[in-house]
């Protein structure tokens, strides 16, 4: 009995401890699974995943596919742009000395050839000028003559050559003084041919003319006739319209893509049309303050007087990646997360979701810096199908 008893007894604990043992090993799977992330949120493992299509799902969606080439990418950046006068066709007409205003000969909108008179000014400091240029070239050609007679008296020894010495003194200081003369008459505007004319002139007419010194319209006159002025005032302002710099305000990010000599379209800011080609002839090396952009300057002929200084304008820079790269249609393009993929074609009815590294988006390329190589096709339509399915795939493994 007593033997009975304790069969019982081992045979209790026996079976207490498988229960326990089961509902330990149940809590632990039951654990496991709850904090098992749901298939759309697992981490894809190193191998890219392939999807494969049935016959019908080839059918329907008919996808299309774009052979990867490594080249270089020409492209398109769009910047406003903002007219300005060419260096070298744009000239203020200053008096180089004090007087009144004689005659005025142009007026506004005028046009003019570089070398005609544009003002007229009578000054006694013109005169004085004048008048000391007289003297010195008298003084010049006096010493010259006695010079040259006293050359031929040493010749013949009937001068010493100490006589000589001082009159070669002489006449080196009275052609400093001439020279000196001559170049305070050039430095106010006066031409070789009117200082000749003043040397054989009977009476001088103390009037300066001041020239144009560029082709171009009279934009603005800042005097008028009798007015008097001081010496370095503005008189008046020559605009050469037949070229004119544009300037295009860029965005650091595209400015680093442009390069001197791409080419340029300018357009009307209301108009799509095409009205003038030109090439990027320099590019300004920091910021603009104003606006923040870097200037890229542009000159470039007008046609039929446009555009004019002043006036705002569009601009369509192309140009070209500075290496070969890899280029896709941005219809190749999606996302799985953050992570940029692509389907590469594996086979007939097999595409890889294969990541990669983008360098860039413009325009309608996407730049690939890695992951695809030259050669492979990619999808370009029925991208997200693809997307969706493999998410299908993923869920059916699991």
């Amino acid at each position: 009995m007593k033997n009975i008893f304790f069969v019982f007894m081992l045979l209790g604990a026996t079976i207490l401890l498988f229960s326990c043992g089961s509902e330990k090993t149940k809590n632990t799977t039951e654990d496991s699974e709850q904090n098992e992330l749901p298939p759309s949120l697992k981490p894809e493992g190193g191998a890219n995943m392939l999807v494969q299509l049935s016959e019908k799902e080839q059918n329907e969606l008919s996808i299309k596919t774009m052979q990867v080439t490594n080249n270089f990418i020409d492209y398109s950046v769009v910047a406003p742009g903002v007219v300005f006068q060419a260096p070298n066709h744009s000239s203020i007409i200053s008096t180089p000395i004090n007087g009144q205003i004689h005659e005025v000969y142009k007026f506004e909108g005028s046009w003019v050839r570089k070398g005609d008179v544009l003002f007229e000014i009578q000054s006694l400091e013109f005169g004085n000028l004048v008048s000391e240029y007289l003297q010195a070239f008298a003084e010049e050609r006096f010493q010259t003559n006695r010079l040259t007679r006293l050359k031929q008296l040493v010749e013949e020894t009937i001068t010493s050559a100490s006589e000589l010495e001082r009159a070669t003194a002489e006449y080196d200081r009275a052609l400093a003084s001439s020279r000196a003369a001559y170049s305070k008459l050039k430095a106010v505007g006066v031409t070789d041919n009117e200082i000749q004319l003043f040397t054989k002139a009977d009476n001088i007419d103390p009037v300066l003319k001041i020239y144009s010194p560029i082709d171009g319209v009279i934009e603005m006159n800042f005097v008028e006739l009798g007015q008097s002025v001081n010496a370095l005032e503005d008189l008046s302002r020559v605009l050469d319209t037949r070229e004119v710099l544009i300037r295009a305000y860029l965005s650091p990010d595209d400015a680093r893509l442009i390069t001197v000599g791409d080419s340029v379209s300018v357009f009307r800011r209301e108009q799509q049309e095409n009205l003038l080609s030109a090439t990027i002839t320099s590019i300004n090396p920091g910021l603009d303050e104003n606006n923040r952009s870097v200037v890229a300057n542009i000159v470039v002929p007008t046609s039929d007087g446009w555009p004019k200084p002043g006036e705002n304008v569009r601009l369509l820079v192309t140009t070209s990646s500075q290496k070969e790269i890899v280029a896709i249609p941005v219809e190749a393009l999606t996302y799985d997360g953050n992570q940029a993929v692509v389907f590469v074609k594996k086979a007939n009815s097999i595409y890889e979701k294969r990541p990669i590294e983008v360098a860039e988006i413009r325009d309608q390329s996407v730049f690939v810096n890695s992951g695809l190589n030259s050669g492979e096709e990619v999808a370009v339509t029925n991208v997200f199908s693809l997307k969706a399915l493999s998410r299908f795939d993923i869920i059916a493994e699991e």
